[in-house]
């Protein structure tokens, strides 16, 4: 009697629970590019493009009226500008302008679900971090305690890692770290001198057995003409600080390449290098070379292994160009001049369901809290189980679990929101959407 009622509750739990996997890859719908203008032109105002890899087209489809651009986020389906004086949203799928707040000084953002969380320098003086709702840019917060200019900002675990170079001439560099679930401000790690002209952060997350090992990685660049850089890599389980200067002239960051032990991509000396996230060592000093004109920005694709940079003279021209991962132009697009932000925008191809597989892969509780788990009825080999989160980063990996039929997964480390989870096997990737409470 006991056997028949488990499996009834088994079978019923299953019906109930069973979702169609997707056959879903992750594509680059659209690059937008956001071009300055003219410095010396004040009715040069700062215009919206974008550019589609399928047919190598660019139109334009906004125009903010101020003098320059400083950062581009694509998140969900929107984008957010900060430009000079303003952040500014737009639907990128209709390219119409859904929201806009005056915010002079605005310097880098950064989207979550709910919130924009924006940076801010020169010419402000105080309030260097400011919090917005997504939906409409109201504003929710100003965190007053963070000490100087900011820069980039990256958000791991709700809290927000915010770069704090200072104004010009500083000779330190910190951190600044903000709650999101309250919006308030936590503490600044101060970075000494290693720290100065902090610009960029990533979160690197290095995968080990399974386990996720989480990583603030920060671009120091080198004075104006230097010789010499900084990265760092914080662990942010462990509370430790790696340092390691490096001989080039070293500018913005480029991106994260998660694969074969991670790279970080940046500007050096004048083209884009690479920087081992294993070691900190450079391990190429010219992956992309060096050109006639600066580099105003430059974006790196992870799905095409492609990279995106434009250059500009900042008042007569400018440039776009796509290069492979080893340095090859593959082609050219329309950026105007200044085009000193790029946003990618990948999407998922299709919510279509898997028609071929074979395979019955239950994926439960679904909203979950504590923990996700995958369950494999025919025993087939898993290669991986990967979750990313709407950016493409990911957050969770197992691998080979050699024919487990119940692979468990914890998620309660993570942020609430959607979550992709792929299970590769030998003939087939199936995804599934998974919501984290």
């Amino acid at each position: 009697m006991m056997k028949k009622f488990y499996f009834f509750w088994m079978a019923l739990f299953a019906a109930y629970l069973v979702q169609p996997a997707l056959a879903q890859e992750v594509k680059v719908k659209q690059v937008i590019v956001a071009s300055g203008g003219n410095f010396s032109d004040p009715d040069d105002y700062v215009t919206l493009g974008t550019y589609n890899p399928e047919d190598s087209t660019t139109t334009q489809f906004g125009t903010i009226y101020t003098q320059s651009v400083q950062s581009a986020v694509v998140y969900d389906h929107f984008l957010y500008v900060a430009a000079q004086d303003s952040i500014v949203a737009y639907d990128i799928d209709s390219y119409q302008r859904v929201a806009a707040v005056a915010a002079a000084g605005v310097n880098r953002l950064a989207v979550t679900d709910e919130k924009v969380i924006a940076s801010f320098w020169y010419p402000d003086t105080a309030d260097f971090v400011r919090i917005y709702k997504r939906d409409d840019l109201s504003q929710l917060a100003v965190i007053s305690e963070v000490s100087d200019e900011a820069a980039g900002i990256v958000v791991f675990q709700n809290m927000a890692y915010v770069a704090v170079p200072g104004g010009y001439g500083a000779t330190t560099g910190k951190v600044a770290v903000i709650n999101l679930d309250n919006n308030s401000f936590v503490l600044e790690m101060d970075l000494g001198e290693a720290g100065a002209r902090i610009n960029d952060l990533y979160l690197y997350q290095e995968i080990y057995k399974g386990d996720i090992n989480p990583y603030l990685i920060s671009v120091n660049k080198s004075e104006w003409g230097g010789t010499t850089g900084y990265v760092m890599k914080y662990n942010l389980s462990e509370n430790s600080l790696e340092t390691k200067m490096l001989n080039v002239n070293l500018g913005k960051g480029v991106g994260i390449e998660y694969e074969n032990g991670g790279k970080l991509y940046a500007v050096i000396n004048g083209g884009i290098g690479a920087i081992s996230l294993q070691d900190l060592e450079v391990a190429d000093t010219v992956v992309v070379q060096p050109m006639e004109m600066s580099i105003a920005a430059a974006a790196f694709d992870r799905v095409n292994k492609q990279f995106y940079v434009t250059v500009t003279d900042f008042y007569s021209q400018g440039a776009g160009y796509i290069f492979n991962e080893s340095g090859d132009q593959l082609g050219a697009f329309e950026a105007g001049i200044s085009a000193e932000a790029l946003a990618i925008d990948y999407r998922n191809t299709s919510d279509v369901a898997e028609q071929v597989s074979s395979h019955n892969f239950v994926v439960y509780p679904n909203p979950a809290q504590e923990m996700v788990n995958v369950l494999n009825h025919d025993r087939v080999e898993i290669q991986e189980i990967v979750m990313t989160d709407l950016a493409g980063r990911i957050v969770k990996k197992v691998l080979n679990t050699q024919g487990v039929m119940r692979i468990s997964i914890p998620v309660d480390d993570l942020n609430g929101g959607l979550y992709l989870l792929s299970v590769k096997t030998n003939s087939l990737v199936s995804t599934y959407k998974v919501i984290v409470k």
